[in-house]
């Protein structure tokens, strides 16, 4: 039996009955991206090593690599999204799992080292997105879009030369659907290669959806939306609270989210992801 599953990265992946039980086929004929993608799974393959408390992550049992070709086979978890597993649960139970990020992060933070990142590494980052908008037709003529990059240069040159902050360990993309939710435990999947991998990024990242809803955007199903607004907001208030504590946190989160959501809108194809992008963006800034 195989079964083929929608990828959000451009992936074929696959569920497999390998007999006595299923796991996941995740492959790309890409040459380009292929060097990216085994990256993140030798980085979920390393993550898989760690014991965290209520947080798993899926066991990566081979990569097969070659010129035109790159084929990872993992475990497959029985899960919810989520959606449904928002829709169901209980407050204590949004607690717990809010408990259980506070645990993961805070273990990103304690195997991090504060370092001083030259903030030349964002103004690059951001020219590079610029120049990417400017060879997405979809986009590559909004001139709200122009206004908002030429704000946010604003943002970026008046940052510390010198920006101190954890680096060490991140997920990379640590958004609700990256999730998955088998009972009290949460397995993280699709780690991402990040410009920086710093913990600062995951918070930025979890708050991409608990404060912005960006997966409820993607999403493409109904749900419903009051109460996943209600979780939302539960969980981004004591989210921003727990690490309100860190200077570095109430420093530089801002200018990290803002960039986080242009390398978003620098593959904006569709007129409602443009509509809700420019909204937070001007929202940030």
């Amino acid at each position: 039996m195989e079964i083929e599953i929608k990828g959000h990265s451009g992936c074929q992946i696959d569920i497999v009955n390998g007999g006595d039980s299923l796991f996941i086929n995740k492959s790309t004929y890409d040459k380009d991206y292929i060097p990216r993608l085994y990256k993140q799974a030798l980085k979920q393959r390393n993550a898989s090593k760690i014991v965290y408390q209520h947080i798993r992550v899926p066991e990566i049992y081979s990569i097969e690599r070659m010129d035109e070709y790159l084929n990872i086979k993992m475990e497959y978890i029985y899960s919810k999204n989520y959606v449904d597993y928002f829709e169901d649960a209980g407050f204590d139970q949004i607690s717990y799992f809010i408990k259980a990020l506070k645990i993961f992060i805070d273990s990103e933070i304690e195997n991090s080292k504060m370092t001083s990142i030259n903030k030349n590494i964002v103004i690059n980052k951001y020219n590079d997105i610029c120049d990417r908008v400017a060879k997405n037709d979809f986009i590559s003529k909004d001139t709200d879009i122009y206004i908002i990059l030429e704000k946010s240069l604003i943002v970026f040159t008046e940052l510390d030369e010198e920006i101190n902050i954890p680096v060490g360990q991140c997920h990379g993309d640590l958004t609700f659907s990256n999730i998955l939710f088998n009972g009290n435990n949460y397995y993280l999947i699709d780690f991402l290669d990040s410009f920086l991998e710093s913990p600062l990024l995951d918070l930025v990242k979890i708050r991409q959806d608990s404060n912005y809803g960006w997966s409820q955007l993607m999403y493409e199903h109904d749900f419903d939306i009051v109460r996943m607004k209600i979780i939302s907001d539960k969980i981004d208030k004591e989210i921003d609270a727990y690490y309100s504590k860190y200077g570095w946190y109430n420093k530089y989160y801002n200018a990290f989210q803002l960039m986080n959501f242009l390398r978003v809108v620098q593959y904006a194809k569709e007129e409602k992801t443009v509509v809700f992008l420019k909204k937070v963006l001007n929202s940030i800034l």
